[in-house]
């Protein structure tokens, strides 16, 4: 006689498989993002002010961290773009969407 399915095991197979897809749509810098370093405040009070930057992504809810990360991401690529060396971010929240504020500066 075979034993019947159990619901758990059947919802920890679609657990780890969700996981798998998630982990796997997070965005990767370019090498001029890589450079941008994060700061706090003080540490950029001597550098020049560049812009404000901002990055966004469709990730929400449970995947919230992901689409912070790469809504991050996204504005650190514009910092990069724009020459910038340094990113203090002013914002970032995940809930439907998500979404990065920050001011990039260049430190020389």
């Amino acid at each position: 006689m075979s034993k019947p399915a159990n619901r758990m095991d059947s919802w920890h197979y679609v657990a780890l498989l969700l996981s798998c897809l998630v982990a796997g749509c997070a965005t990767t810098l370019s090498t001029s993002a890589q450079r941008v370093k994060i700061a706090e405040a003080p540490e950029v009070s001597r550098c020049k002010f560049i812009s404000d930057v901002q990055g966004s992504s469709g990730w929400g809810n449970l995947a919230a961290s992901i689409g912070i990360q790469n809504a991050r991401n996204e504005a650190i690529e514009q910092a990069a773009t724009a020459g910038a060396t340094h990113v203090v971010w002013t914002s970032a929240w995940g809930f439907m969407g998500s979404s990065a504020t920050g001011k990039a500066y260049r430190c020389d």
